[in-house]
């Protein structure tokens, strides 16, 4: 299995997790009728709900409902290319990779 490029240990997805919260919030501060971040924000709450303290692994179907990569890609990447990355690396991590990272 491939690791994702930036993300290669539980404790730095949950970092980078963080990360990503916080600037969405920031944004979203900046802008509060911004519907994209709005949905981002679900999705990071949602993972952090499935990820909280180690607690467990998400299933097949709730990794399926995670788009914020896709969504970055698509529509941040020229307005904020650190941030679109942390997204889909998150959104990467989440549906594939994250069983298989060391702690």
């Amino acid at each position: 299995m491939v690791l994702p490029a930036l993300i290669q240990s539980k404790s730095q997805f949950l970092q980078m997790l963080a990360s990503a919260k916080f600037r969405t919030m920031e944004k979203l501060a900046f802008d509060p009728n911004r519907g994209m971040l709005k949905v981002i924000l679900t999705q990071i709450e949602f993972i952090e709900n499935c990820v909280q303290n180690g607690a467990r692994i998400p299933t097949v179907d709730e990794s399926a409902q995670i788009t914020i990569g896709a969504i970055a890609v698509k529509n941040l990447q020229e307005e904020d290319q650190e941030y679109a990355t942390w997204l889909s690396e998150i959104s990467y991590a989440f549906r594939k990779n994250l069983k298989y990272l060391p702690s």
